[in-house]
């Protein structure tokens, strides 16, 4: 096997129908926010403007694509240092990242051949900072056993993701929740049935109608607590990244609607038998009759109508979506540093200096805590 990065805009194009082949032949991959288009659309609409550059390393076989790990560069400042970071390009759009690789292969020399080739070129770059891996994966298995010569690693707290596992009725999903969870669920479905006339939820999924799901979306967004979608890029990015995965059916905008209001949104992408739910906001208006809990136990009916067997809540974790889930998938974001002066000079300075400054003011960890430090040998 070999590698190469990938840094030619043409190069990374030429690469679409191979990628999307290689995300969709492994469980681990297979969901929409892996594919080409995710990455090259997210690139194009928030890291291209920033001036981050491409640096995806691809592993190839005979000429066959079996593995990638799909990161950009871009610059940062700590402790009054700037330093060159490669990353993945997510934004806070993405609720997972992975290494994608062929099942068929050995997954263990494709993630060699990957750090290989990333070390041979490491005068190019002072941190890898690989976020949000989850601990279920084969790659977050190899970050923590295997010593990537000439490094040092930092394993930080990434997400907590909770999820729900489905199986029967709706009825059954409540009887699985706590007494008084339960109980909350629906009081709130009563009074939303009583207020008001006209009341619907519809699932936008049909390419000629996502951007009308979305355009409500939108207006909801307006009126949240979250603030106005201020940002014309993100509008932009959604447009396009759902006109692309609606193709296949893979994404769903769902939408709660009062009086002919939308007054709750939700932005879901799917695979095979789960859901991700990546974005899920109401209006504040009518907050008295929680409409994104409203507009969750909709989805879930329709999950289960349609057959759908976990539903993801993705991202950050909140006390609401612990209990309506009982399950949590850990992430972690590994940190990665070599033997030149100023990496070595972050690795210390997050390991030792500002533990030690924190230490001394008595001030708390931050909520990204480590949780584990793997001293690697640095060598010459």
């Amino acid at each position: 096997m070999n590698a190469r990065i990938i840094t030619v805009e043409e190069e990374l194009i030429s690469l679409k129908d191979s990628w999307n082949r290689l995300v969709k032949s492994n469980a681990e991959t297979d969901a929409p926010f892996f594919s080409w288009d995710w990455f090259y659309h997210s690139w194009q609409h928030f890291g291209k403007p920033q001036g981050w550059t491409l640096a995806v390393t691809a592993v190839f076989d005979g000429g066959k694509l079996k593995g990638i790990l799909p990161l950009v560069d871009g610059k940062r400042k700590s402790c009054g240092v700037t330093y060159r970071t490669r990353m993945f390009c997510d934004v806070g759009m993405s609720p997972r990242n992975m290494v994608y690789f062929d099942p068929q292969c050995d997954q263990v020399e494709i993630f060699r051949t990957i750090f290989d080739e990333l070390f041979s070129k490491r005068r190019t770059w002072d941190m890898i900072e690989l976020g949000n891996i989850p601990e279920t994966s084969s790659f977050h298995k190899f970050c923590l056993e295997e010593k990537i010569p000439y490094s040092a690693l930092i394993c930080w707290q990434g997400f907590k993701s909770p999820f729900i596992e489905l199986g029967g009725t709706l009825d059954d999903y409540f009887e699985s929740l706590e007494g008084k969870t339960r109980k909350d669920l629906r009081r709130r479905m009563r009074k939303f049935k009583d207020y008001g006339d006209a009341k619907v939820v519809q699932f936008f999924e049909r390419p000629d109608e996502i951007n009308t799901g979305l355009e409500l979306l939108f207006e909801v967004h307006r009126h949240s607590w979250k603030g106005e979608f201020s940002n014309p890029q993100y509008r932009e990015f959604y447009k396009k990244i759902s006109h692309v995965l609606s193709q296949n059916g893979d994404v769903i905008v769902a939408v709660a609607m009062l009086n002919s209001v939308p007054i709750s949104a939700g932005y879901i992408l799917k695979n095979g038998d789960t859901y991700f739910s990546l974005v899920n906001d109401h209006d504040i208006k009518f907050r008295e009759i929680a409409p994104g809990m409203i507009l969750f136990v909709h989805e879930l009916d329709y999950m289960i109508k349609t057959g759908i067997k976990k539903f993801d809540f993705c991202g950050t974790i909140y006390d609401y979506k612990e209990k309506l889930s009982g399950n949590i998938l850990n992430h972690s974001t590994f940190q990665i540093f070599h033997n030149n002066i100023k990496s070595k000079f972050l690795y210390y300075a997050k390991t030792f200096w500002l533990p030690l400054f924190r230490k001394i003011l008595r001030k708390p960890e931050s909520d990204d805590l480590i949780a584990k430090i793997k001293h690697f040998n640095i060598r010459r």
